[in-house]
């Protein structure tokens, strides 16, 4: 079915829709390219009819929603390709518009393959949506609504409705309120709500407005209290009927984002695929590199990897991820076929929260990811108490925590300690005032304070809601703010510290049993350098003469043995 199907890729830019565009071809097919130009659009869609539009294009984008609008004489369905894929929840079960989100940069192996499981799954899709209220949830799927320009009816508990005709609000009602003030009091609501797509959706919601003057809230004005009469009448978009139950989104799962890392792509497709439809923020990776680079981007509350992968496997990828304080909090996993090879890594604390075997049920991995985030979801759900809780700073991750305290607004202080120092940090309406360190009898405030507990491993410590009273400190810059200027500075200093100690070695300290190891998977063509380095004790110099290597070559190994542990540098 899915070499039937014809793709019209919609890119401002012509190199990468050149290049999208010949990797649909070689898949089988028919293909052609555009630009968002209207008469450009408006040309393809009439000549060459297509099944399916390829977008290169975030949600927020004044493009796509032009687009479409275009697309409301010719409805075709879309799948976006963009960096956020946040709300690809609310997309995996709607079978118009914006019908599937695939995460940047574009790859021939995973999205030719779910372009073609998206047109085989569009006719059994149920056009339906159902969560469980509470945070922003609510809120969070009115905007995609508005933005995406979604027709259909939203439900929320016993008392509350909603009628959308393309992301413009027609009706709602909740208990006596109605319109606008409706709409913002179901956002706020906790109750169960649930999403049908197209008229079908405003089931008995018109009869029950009466007479009422239907309003007007758009998505630039929604949550600004704003409205404006319309005549717009509703107009009937009914879809086929379909039994099929709803999904129902988890707002836990919704705020997980999962970052899997695989060189396999019927595995990454199969954990994607599963992890998506329980309503995870899903991104994938083909090796250790692309992950950083996603890492790069934007964060994960897990990453989980594969232990063989080219390029940069799942060790070293373990390894890049501990030493780049941007990233080394992120909770990571390593899963794989070889038992040994991954026990061994286990048993030598190589950095990873857990290990898993790839036999593992899906379910069951479901379950382990869950085990991973609880400590943070502890957190959050005790952050609002009284005090006295005592907390692992450390496993938390301290840049995580100072995010989490900015996020809900915590007012009060933070104490931690480690076996190095004591720490003492003031927060204002979430925002970072002040922070103090006792290191033996040495005093540090501000900057020199907040460093020595970003830098800190198994801080504890506890909190106490109050008002803070330091002096003036960090009040005038945002926590995000004190840390993007914090965090590169360390990155910066511990790379010094590491290029000074390297300039100043004679040898390399081995670590026999990650050197065992490091020799059963570490790349082949190395073994010879690795040998001579590590058994022999040579020096890079009398490696060079022996193997007639380059000194760059003997430099990347020597790196990548002490990103992976398998030696430090001895002076």
């Amino acid at each position: 079915m899915g070499t039937e199907a014809r793709v019209l890729i919609i890119d401002a830019d012509t190199a990468p829709a050149q290049k999208m565009g010949l990797a649909l071809d070689g898949a089988g097919f028919p293909v052609t390219w555009c630009s968002f130009a209207p008469a450009d659009v408006s040309e393809s869609l009439r000549d060459f009819r297509p099944s399916v539009l390829l977008v290169h294009s975030e949600l927020a984008s004044p493009q796509l929603a032009a687009l479409l609008a275009r697309l409301e004489a010719t409805p075709v369905p879309v799948a976006l390709l963009c960096r956020d894929v946040a709300e690809e929840r609310f997309v995996r079960q709607l079978r118009t518009g914006v019908v599937e989100l695939l995460q940047e940069p574009f790859s021939a192996r995973l999205h030719v393959n779910r372009l073609r499981l998206l047109m085989a799954e569009l006719p059994d899709r149920t056009g339906e949506l159902a969560g469980r209220g509470g945070g922003r949830e609510i809120s969070e799927l009115v905007l995609h609504l508005m933005r995406t320009r979604r027709t259909g009816g939203l439900a929320v508990g016993e008392n509350g409705r909603a009628f959308f005709v393309r992301g413009v609000l027609k009706a709602a009602r909740f208990r006596e309120l109605t319109m606008e003030p409706a709409l913002a009091a179901m956002t706020r609501s906790s109750d169960a709500w649930t999403y049908t797509e197209g008229a079908d959706g405003a089931s008995g919601l018109v009869d029950f407005m009466g007479e009422e003057e239907p309003f007007v809230v758009t998505y630039r004005e929604f949550g600004q209290a704003r409205v404006q009469p319309t005549p717009a009448p509703l107009e009937d978009t009914r879809p086929p009927a379909v039994a099929t139950p709803p999904v129902v989104v988890d707002p836990e799962a919704a705020r997980t984002p999962i970052l899997f890392v695989d060189d396999d792509p019927a595995v990454v497709m199969m954990l994607s695929g599963y992890f998506s439809k329980k309503g995870y923020p899903v991104a994938t990776a083909a090796d250790g590199l692309e992950a950083m680079k996603l890492l790069s981007e934007r964060s994960f509350e897990v990453v989980i990897a594969d232990l063989n992968m080219p390029r940069l496997d799942g060790w070293g990828l373990l390894r890049m991820v501990r030493e780049d304080l941007r990233t080394h909090e992120t909770p990571m996993a390593l899963f794989s076929a070889q038992d040994n090879y991954r026990e061994s890594l286990r048993l030598l604390h190589a950095g990873a929260q857990a290990y898993f075997p790839k036999s593992l049920r899906l379910s069951s991995l479901e379950i382990q990811v869950r085990e991973l985030v609880e400590p943070r979801r502890r957190f959050s759900r005790l952050v609002a108490t009284d005090g006295g809780i005592e907390f692992n700073f450390g496993s938390l991750g301290p840049q995580w925590t100072l995010r989490a305290l900015a996020t809900t607004n915590y007012r009060g202080q933070l104490d931690a300690r480690d076996s190095w120092a004591n720490w003492r940090l003031w927060f204002d309406a979430g925002r970072l005032v002040e922070c103090t360190a006792l290191i033996g009898g040495t005093s540090l405030s501000g900057d020199r304070a907040v460093a020595g507990f970003l830098a800190s491993k198994q801080a504890e410590g506890s909190l106490s809601p109050g008002t803070p009273s330091p002096s003036e400190g960090f009040a005038g810059h945002p926590t995000e703010a004190t840390l993007a200027r914090l965090v590169p500075w360390l990155n910066d200093e511990h790379k010094r510290a590491a290029e000074g100690q390297l300039a100043r070695a004679r040898a390399l300290q081995v670590n026999e049993e990650l050197y065992r190891l490091f020799i059963t998977v570490g790349p082949p063509a190395w073994q010879p350098m690795v040998r001579m380095l590590c058994e022999q004790k040579l020096t890079p110099a009398e490696v060079i003469a022996r193997l007639q290597v380059t000194p760059m070559e003997v430099a990347a190994v020597v790196r990548e043995l002490l990103r992976r542990g398998v030696a430090s540098l001895q002076a």
